[in-house]
């Protein structure tokens, strides 16, 4: 479900990204429960600034899940 998130958002921004084992993931999801997760990838070219997109969008997510959603909240104000 991540993987999907982050390709939406790769894609607002662009960057076009194929996630290889995404009919895997979805059809025998125990074989992903490691730690190794599901790949995302994005063209080499596109590689630094598919980096950026991620980290800055998994940065908000874990900001907004430790304010308990308020930090969107405070931002529309």
């Amino acid at each position: 479900m991540e993987a999907e998130l982050l390709k939406l958002k790769l894609a607002s921004c662009g960057i076009e990204a194929f996630i290889p084992d995404e009919l895997t993931a979805g059809v025998a999801p125990h074989i992903f429960s490691t730690k190794s997760g599901v790949r995302l990838q994005v063209a080499p070219e596109d590689a630094c600034q598919a980096k950026e997109v991620m980290t800055s969008t998994l940065n908000n997510i874990e900001e907004d899940s430790d304010s308990g959603g308020r930090a969107s909240s405070e931002a529309e104000r």
